[in-house]
């Protein structure tokens, strides 16, 4: 493990692997927060269990749901195609270029995402999805 750090590109996509799965275990755990501050549960035995009577959706906390599975959609294959870039000895200027936009647009997707900014959250996720299409490329074209 301590030659695969070695590398740049190995040192930048820890970094934002880190951050990423950071801001994901924030929005779960935000969620969950936000559940019990307001009342709001998902299921029958949460309410069962506090004793309240079965609330409306909160839309705020939706947000903040749905901004996390959106996550699980992108972060996880980024997780996984990131690391098989950056340990096959990709040059750090291309590491940099896809790894460091993509965590950016997830971080400010999520953000807009929970404030329920358009068209600039659809920009955003385009921004990430586009560095994950181009690190999944990147990735073939070296192991071709």
């Amino acid at each position: 493990m301590t030659d695969l750090l070695a590398q740049p590109a190995m040192r930048l996509y820890v970094i934002c692997a880190a951050l990423l799965v950071l801001k994901m275990w924030l929005t779960a755990n935000g969620t969950g927060l936000l559940r019990v501050r307001r009342g709001v549960f998902i299921t029958p035995e949460d309410y069962a269990m506090t004793g309240k009577p079965k609330a409306a959706p909160d839309e705020q906390i939706e947000r903040i749901r749905r901004a996390h599975l959106n996550d699980l959609e992108n972060i996880l294959p980024f997780l996984v195609v990131g690391f098989l870039l950056a340990a096959s000895g990709a040059s750090y200027r291309l590491a940099w270029w896809v790894f460091v936009p993509f965590t950016a647009a997830r971080v400010i997707h999520t953000l807009l995402y929970t404030a329920g900014l358009q068209p600039w959250r659809t920009l955003a996720f385009e921004v990430g999805n586009v560095a994950l299409l181009v690190t999944t490329i990147a990735l073939l074209v070296r192991v071709w």
